[in-house]
Parts: C-alpha cells; structure tokens; sequence
C-alpha cells in the first residue's frame, strides 16, 4: 500500500499470492487511456512518437515539482514556494555559468540553494509557528522579488554550455533528459517514501501530528526535512528549466505551484494529509499536460488552460469527499 486508507481490490494470481489494485490509479490509468483513445480520432498528430514524447518532456518539470509536493502535502502542509524557488535556482544558475563556472559547480550551487530555501521554509513554520500556507506564500513573493531585481527585470541570456545544454535538450536512447531525470527521481522517491522510515513518519505526521510527538519522533526536524526536500526537488526543475528554455526570464516558474498542487491532487494525495501516491502523481502530471496538449492541438485559446485546470482540480478535491458521503449515506441507510 503506498498510503494509509488506500482502496484495494485482492485479486489472487496463478500461484496463490494475492494481488492489490488500487483503485486511484486504476481509474487514472483508464481516463489516461480514454484522452489517449479520443484525441487519437480527434488530432492525427497526437498519437505520433513525437508528440507524446514532447507532452512527457512539458509534464517532466511539473511532475518533479510536484513530487516534492506530494511529500508536503503528505505531512499537511503546502509549499507555495516551489515555483519561485525553480525561478530562482534556475537563475542562480545561469548567472554562475555566465560568470564562467564550472557547470558542475554552478548546478551543484543551484540544487544547495533550494535546499536552503526549503529548509528555511520548515525553520519558519516550526520556530515562528507561522502557518505553511503563510510561510510559504510570503516565500514565493521574496523569491519572485528577488529574481527580479537580480535580472532589472532582464532575462539571462548567453550563458549555455554544450555540457549544460545536454540537461535540458540531451537524449538517452533518443528519451528527453529531463524525462529520465523525472523518471530516476520517481523511483528514488517511492523507495524513500514506501520502504524508508522517512517516508512512514510522514504519512504518520499527516495522520495524526500528536501521536507522532507521542512516538517519540522529531516533528519540528522531520517537517524541515520536508521542506527542504521539496527546496531541492524545485531546484532540480529550475536547473533543467534553465537549460531547456536557454533564457532566464523573472517569470521563470511562475504558476509551476499549482500545476504541481493540482498534479498531486488528481494523483490522490490529501490535502488534509496522511495520504500521498507518487506513481499517481506522475499520471496526474501526465495527464494535465495531455489535456493542455490536446487543446493546443485544437487550437484553443490558451488562456481557457488556467479555467480547465481550476475545474480539474475541484473535480479531484470534491469527488473524494462527494464519494465518501454517499458510501456513509449508504451504510448509515
């Protein structure tokens, strides 16, 4: 099981051993499957290799984002931040490579720097008991400030390098880079969220921050590590981001946190907490940049995006809650 109370059917298998299907990422994989399937008949252009892998590299950097957010919201809190600090990272990065750094140094300085802002995000919340909705927000409009000033408002502009150009727009076997970053990330995550001891404290903070505290367990350290796990995940997008566009623009990752909420959201995650599923957050990225794709195909004014996303991710957050009531109504009947 990825997450506490998560639906399963048993099934047995040819040689006896039970077999769980979740349900979340069933029905995911089948609405997957239907935007596939209609788009297939609607566009001739969005069944072809080429499309498909350009949706995987678009939803990449959301999906890295949002997997450090389904860590938070897991625990039961929010970073609004991430955006700002992918913005960021990926500016200090820029500009570090246009002072003539090593690439190595000026990607390792980037990915610190998320670290730092992360954790810096966590000592806010548990030493000045700010809210994270608070902590955080007022993070993204410093960083965004920040940014800014640092660029006059002018985008970083000639500091590729073929070594860092490969991050961004490289291939492995003719796969985008940044999608087998988002895939290595996805694995590495999962073992640390389903087999590590970090990632059942977690689950357990978002359950029930008392018992937790009870245990024996370091809440104010564990939130920190949190955070600064979500700083890092949106500097590796920032760094990748900063390679693929070329330019570092003030408004680099603008936006990128509701993308990565709502990812997370239409994977199953909580936002009360104690509930997360990193494979379903990559479908919900997945499936996202497959519908905004399938309205570019169409032709659909682009502005109509942010309405389809907002109404997404109250279809996520409502059908949870609407299906619990009736299943109660039912029992209670």
């Amino acid at each position: 099981m990825e997450y506490k109370g998560l639906e399963t059917i048993d099934r047995q298998n040819g040689f006896g051993f039970p077999l769980k299907i979740d349900r979340h990422l069933l029905g995911l994989s089948i609405v997957l499957g239907v935007i596939i399937v209609v788009m297939s008949f609607v566009s001739g252009n969005f069944l072809t290799h080429t499309n498909l892998l350009n949706v995987l590299q678009q939803a990449s950097f959301v999906m890295i984002l949002a997997f450090g957010m389904t860590f938070v919201l897991s625990t039961g809190g929010i970073d609004l931040s991430v955006g700002s600090i992918c913005g960021i990272c990926g500016g200090m990065v820029a500009w570090l490579l246009k002072q003539d750094v090593h690439v190595v140094i000026a990607v390792a300085a980037a990915l610190l720097l998320g670290l730092f802002i992360g954790a810096v995000n966590g000592l806010t919340i548990t030493k000045l008991f700010l809210s994270p909705f608070m902590a955080t927000l007022a993070m993204m409009i410093i960083l965004r400030g920040i940014l800014y000033v640092w660029t006059g408002a002018i985008p970083f502009r000639s500091y590729m390098t073929n070594g860092f150009q490969f991050l961004g727009s490289g291939r492995i076997f003719g796969v985008q880079f940044p999608v087998i970053v988002a895939v290595v990330l996805l694995i590495v995550l999962l073992i640390i969220y389903r087999k590590m001891k970090f990632g059942r404290h977690i689950l357990a903070l978002g359950s029930s921050e008392e018992a937790v505290r009870i245990s024996g367990i370091k809440v104010d350290m564990l939130r920190i590590k949190v955070y600064a796990l979500s700083g890092l995940t949106a500097a590796v997008a920032g760094v990748l981001l900063a390679s693929r566009l070329t330019t570092v623009n003030p408004e680099m990752g603008k936006g990128y946190e509701l993308e990565a909420i709502a990812a997370a959201i239409i994977g199953g995650t909580a936002l009360a907490g104690g509930k997360g599923t990193l494979i379903g957050t990559a479908l919900g990225a997945i499936i996202l940049f497959m519908i905004k794709n399938a309205m570019n195909l169409k032709n659909v004014n682009p502005y109509w995006e942010t309405i389809v996303i907002g109404l997404i991710i109250l279809l996520a957050v409502a059908v949870p809650i609407l299906a619990g009531y009736f299943k109660g109504k039912v029992k209670n009947s």
